[in-house]
Protein backbone atom coordinates (compact mmCIF):
# COMPACT_ATOMS: atom_id res chain seq x y z
CA UNK A 1 0.00 0.00 0.00
CA UNK A 2 1.73 3.20 -0.71
CA UNK A 3 0.50 6.36 0.66
CA UNK A 4 1.24 9.76 -0.57
CA UNK A 5 0.71 13.16 1.49
CA UNK A 6 0.98 15.18 -1.97
CA UNK A 7 -1.67 13.41 -3.88
CA UNK A 8 -3.62 13.18 -0.61
CA UNK A 9 -3.77 17.43 -0.46
CA UNK A 10 -4.23 17.49 -3.67
CA UNK A 11 -7.23 15.42 -3.49
CA UNK A 12 -9.04 17.47 -1.01
CA UNK A 13 -8.00 20.79 -2.63
CA UNK A 14 -10.49 19.23 -6.09
CA UNK A 15 -13.05 17.46 -3.68
CA UNK A 16 -13.58 20.80 -1.86
CA UNK A 17 -13.41 22.81 -4.92
CA UNK A 18 -15.90 20.62 -7.07
CA UNK A 19 -17.93 18.79 -4.23
CA UNK A 20 -20.18 20.94 -1.58
CA UNK A 21 -21.46 17.77 -0.53
CA UNK A 22 -20.69 15.33 2.38
CA UNK A 23 -17.82 13.50 1.97
CA UNK A 24 -20.59 10.14 1.24
CA UNK A 25 -22.70 12.37 -1.39
CA UNK A 26 -18.77 13.32 -3.01
CA UNK A 27 -17.60 10.00 -2.75
CA UNK A 28 -20.85 8.94 -5.04
CA UNK A 29 -20.75 11.83 -7.43
CA UNK A 30 -17.26 10.37 -8.37
CA UNK A 31 -18.20 7.28 -9.26
CA UNK A 32 -15.76 5.68 -5.84
CA UNK A 33 -16.95 3.91 -3.30
CA UNK A 34 -16.84 5.51 0.98
CA UNK A 35 -14.22 3.36 1.58
CA UNK A 36 -12.26 4.58 -0.83
CA UNK A 37 -12.97 7.97 -0.55
CA UNK A 38 -12.01 7.41 3.15
CA UNK A 39 -8.92 6.03 2.52
CA UNK A 40 -7.40 8.73 0.22
CA UNK A 41 -9.15 11.94 2.17
CA UNK A 42 -7.96 10.57 5.63
CA UNK A 43 -4.98 8.80 4.85
CA UNK A 44 -3.44 9.65 1.30
CA UNK A 45 -3.59 5.59 0.42
CA UNK A 46 -2.99 5.16 -3.53
CA UNK A 47 -6.07 3.21 -5.19
CA UNK A 48 -5.92 1.07 -8.31
CA UNK A 49 -4.98 2.68 -11.69
CA UNK A 50 -7.97 2.68 -13.08
CA UNK A 51 -9.92 3.92 -9.78
CA UNK A 52 -7.25 6.95 -10.01
CA UNK A 53 -8.35 7.40 -13.85
CA UNK A 54 -11.85 7.56 -12.94
CA UNK A 55 -11.07 9.96 -10.10
CA UNK A 56 -9.12 12.15 -12.63
CA UNK A 57 -11.83 11.46 -15.11
CA UNK A 58 -14.57 13.41 -12.63
CA UNK A 59 -12.28 16.20 -12.42
CA UNK A 60 -11.09 16.58 -15.91
CA UNK A 61 -7.44 16.59 -14.52
CA UNK A 62 -4.23 14.78 -15.20
CA UNK A 63 -2.95 12.30 -13.74
CA UNK A 64 0.62 13.99 -13.18
CA UNK A 65 -1.28 16.75 -11.79
CA UNK A 66 -3.95 14.66 -9.47
CA UNK A 67 -0.71 12.82 -8.31
CA UNK A 68 0.71 16.33 -7.78
CA UNK A 69 3.48 15.51 -9.89
CA UNK A 70 3.19 18.67 -11.41
CA UNK A 71 1.13 21.84 -10.77
CA UNK A 72 0.09 22.61 -14.55
CA UNK A 73 -3.05 21.91 -14.22
CA UNK A 74 -3.74 22.16 -18.23
CA UNK A 75 -4.99 18.67 -19.47
CA UNK A 76 -5.95 18.29 -23.03
CA UNK A 77 -8.36 14.51 -23.70
CA UNK A 78 -6.94 12.79 -26.65
CA UNK A 79 -9.98 12.53 -28.68
CA UNK A 80 -8.90 8.48 -30.35
CA UNK A 81 -7.93 7.68 -26.95
CA UNK A 82 -5.58 4.63 -27.18
CA UNK A 83 -5.18 1.93 -24.78
CA UNK A 84 -2.55 1.04 -22.49
CA UNK A 85 -1.43 -1.73 -24.60
CA UNK A 86 -1.44 -0.27 -28.15
CA UNK A 87 0.63 3.08 -26.69
CA UNK A 88 3.12 0.50 -25.01
CA UNK A 89 3.81 -0.99 -28.40
CA UNK A 90 3.78 1.99 -29.94
CA UNK A 91 6.93 3.32 -27.52
CA UNK A 92 8.50 0.21 -27.82
CA UNK A 93 9.05 0.96 -31.23
CA UNK A 94 9.55 4.41 -31.48
CA UNK A 95 12.40 3.74 -28.87
CA UNK A 96 13.97 0.79 -31.11
CA UNK A 97 13.43 -1.59 -29.02
CA UNK A 98 13.40 -4.98 -30.56
CA UNK A 99 11.36 -7.10 -28.13
CA UNK A 100 9.21 -6.54 -24.61
CA UNK A 101 12.46 -8.56 -22.89
CA UNK A 102 14.74 -6.16 -24.23
CA UNK A 103 12.09 -3.25 -22.75
CA UNK A 104 11.82 -5.72 -19.48
CA UNK A 105 15.61 -5.74 -19.07
CA UNK A 106 16.22 -2.13 -19.43
CA UNK A 107 13.68 -0.85 -16.54
CA UNK A 108 14.03 -3.64 -14.75
CA UNK A 109 10.22 -5.07 -14.87
CA UNK A 110 10.23 -8.90 -14.98
CA UNK A 111 9.21 -10.04 -18.35
CA UNK A 112 5.78 -12.05 -17.32
CA UNK A 113 4.73 -8.62 -15.51
CA UNK A 114 4.64 -7.15 -19.28
CA UNK A 115 3.44 -10.29 -21.02
CA UNK A 116 0.48 -10.23 -18.63
CA UNK A 117 -0.11 -6.32 -19.69
CA UNK A 118 0.25 -7.15 -22.80
CA UNK A 119 -1.72 -10.15 -23.20
CA UNK A 120 -4.65 -10.27 -20.86
CA UNK A 121 -5.41 -6.36 -20.65
CA UNK A 122 -3.76 -5.61 -17.41
CA UNK A 123 -3.28 -2.35 -16.15
CA UNK A 124 0.64 -2.37 -14.34
CA UNK A 125 0.10 -0.63 -10.80
CA UNK A 126 1.04 2.95 -10.43
CA UNK A 127 4.86 2.09 -9.66
CA UNK A 128 5.35 0.58 -12.68
CA UNK A 129 3.70 3.08 -14.67
CA UNK A 130 5.87 5.46 -13.45
CA UNK A 131 8.92 3.67 -14.41
CA UNK A 132 7.42 3.16 -18.16
CA UNK A 133 6.59 7.34 -18.14
CA UNK A 134 10.14 8.24 -16.68
CA UNK A 135 12.12 5.61 -19.45
CA UNK A 136 10.06 6.80 -22.32
CA UNK A 137 10.01 10.57 -21.36
CA UNK A 138 6.00 10.75 -21.62
CA UNK A 139 3.29 11.47 -18.67
CA UNK A 140 1.41 9.23 -17.29
CA UNK A 141 -1.97 10.22 -19.40
CA UNK A 142 0.06 9.64 -22.35
CA UNK A 143 1.01 6.13 -21.69
CA UNK A 144 -2.29 5.06 -21.07
CA UNK A 145 -3.80 7.07 -23.73
CA UNK A 146 -5.70 9.73 -21.82
CA UNK A 147 -4.32 12.16 -23.92
CA UNK A 148 -1.97 12.92 -27.22
CA UNK A 149 0.53 15.62 -25.36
Amino acid sequence: MRISVEFQNRFKELVEEACDDAKTLAAEKIGITYVTFSKIYNYGILPKVTVLVQIADFFDVSLEYLLARTDDDRYVRSERPQTFQERLILLKEEKGLRSFYELAEKVHIHKSNISQWLLKNYIPEIESLEILADYFGVTLDYLLGRTDN
